[in-house]
């Protein structure tokens, strides 16, 4: 298959090859993280096929960490594809991990946009003995596993895609693989929308690859041009671009609650003296005002209730960041739910949040506030994202509530 294949033929002929050679093993996947966000999709999808133009003998399948039906829930990526005439059928998702994973087989797996295995069927083909790490690219805190992995590149960047298109730009002697736009054009999404379109969380590696992705889609002499998202024959800037991409990505119209807090949703089991603690992190970016405002109490009561026993966890917790319309103010907010009562400190330890109660519109959330094992906080250390979050959490839950 030629470097100038689109991505769509790519990933029908690797559909079509394993359907034909469904008892070959060992089987190989690259995956991202279980949010799924786009970063992840695309990072898992280009390291996939940057390793078959590479090396076509090799087969990576890539996996989106999330049931097939959640794909819609993630309106950004779907955009972002469907411009580029990749559809559903042509993607991998769980259930195709759990069907090709059936008669005992070995997975091989390449983690991209997370260091260590996350979801429940990965974990699961992991404590049987049935899952080999065999390479990782990631942005994320280095949990120190898998220290055998090739390449093993953990380092702080703004998107793990620049870490990963600038790995294999580096393995090519051949430049000329890199003339396939459409593939350079689905990376520059997930750069794009991680740094705020070049403005935010910068570093090294994203300024490289946005140098390099402007140089070979020939944006050098007008770097603000280049195809549109949606109509491929004509000419749009780079702030057009990342504009609609942001758009659809806060785009709940029609979600409901339940939706919301699955959209970009992480889960972990923390492991403490006396027992395994499931925690779901659930990233929005909407205030917990604006939940209020569009759910009645008594569906996010519900809804709570629902997450917490549907997915067996101990806590839920929600993390929220926005823009107050009315002055500009970058905001996020802390809130948790959760069913035991020993559970209920966990504000009181998380001292590098800097949680308050000066709470966005706190007068109009009376009601929410009544609901019982719901904890709302604002957050004034607004520089911790869940990638901060989480191992305070994990802290917590494993040496202090232990």
């Amino acid at each position: 298959m030629p470097a100038s294949t689109s991505v769509k033929a790519f990933l029908a002929g690797l559909k079509s090859q394993l359907t034909s050679q469904s008892a070959k093993s060992p089987i190989r996947f690259v995956t991202g993280n279980q949010s799924a966000d786009m970063d992840s999709v695309i990072s898992a999808i280009s390291y996939s096929y940057f390793q078959f133009i590479f090396d076509p003998s090799i087969t990576l399948v890539p996996l989106i960490n999330i049931p097939r039906a959640d794909l819609s829930l993630r309106r950004d990526i779907v955009l972002l594809l469907k411009s580029h005439s990749i559809t559903e059928d042509v993607l991998f998702f769980l259930e195709d991990l759990e069907e090709m994973s059936q008669n005992d087989r070995v997975i091989e797996l390449v983690l991209v946009d997370h260091c260590n295995i996350q979801g429940e069927l990965l974990s699961k083909l992991s404590n049987e003995k049935r899952l080999k790490v065999i390479s990782i690219i990631d942005h994320h805190a280095d949990e120190g596993v898998f220290l055998d992995s090739h390449p093993r590149i953990i380092q702080l960047n703004g998107s793990c895609s620049s870490l990963v298109f600038n790995y294999w730009f580096d393995q090519f002697n051949n430049r000329e693989i890199f003339q396939n736009h459409e593939l350079v054009q689905l990376l520059l999404g997930p750069l794009l929308v991680d740094t705020s379109n070049m403005t935010q969380k910068v570093e090294e590696n994203d300024t490289l690859s946005y140098k390099r992705y402007k140089g070979l889609l020939n944006l050098a002499e007008d770097p603000n041009k280049m195809n549109c998202l949606n109509k491929p024959d004509t000419k749009r800037d780079l702030d057009d671009f990342y504009k609609q991409l942001k758009k659809a990505k806060k785009d709940l119209e029609g979600f409901s609650f339940y939706d919301i807090l699955r959209k970009d949703y992480k889960q972990f089991s923390f492991i403490n003296k006396s027992s395994r603690v499931n925690v779901g992190f659930s990233s929005l970016g909407k205030s917990i005002f604006w939940i209020s405002k569009n759910f009645k109490i008594d569906v996010i009561e519900k809804t709570l209730e629902s997450i917490i026993n549907d997915l067996n966890l101990d806590v839920i917790v929600i993390t929220t960041s926005y823009t107050k319309k009315e002055n500009d103010e970058y905001t996020r907010e802390f809130v948790y739910y959760y069913k035991d009562a020993k559970f209920g400190s966990i504000s009181e330890l998380a001292k590098e949040l800097e949680l308050n109660n000066d709470i966005y519109h706190q007068d109009k959330l009376n009601e929410m506030k009544l609901i019982n094992n719901l904890k709302i906080f604002n957050q004034a250390n607004i520089k911790a994202s869940r990638k901060q979050v989480v191992p305070v959490v994990k802290n917590i839950l494993e040496t202090q509530l232990a």
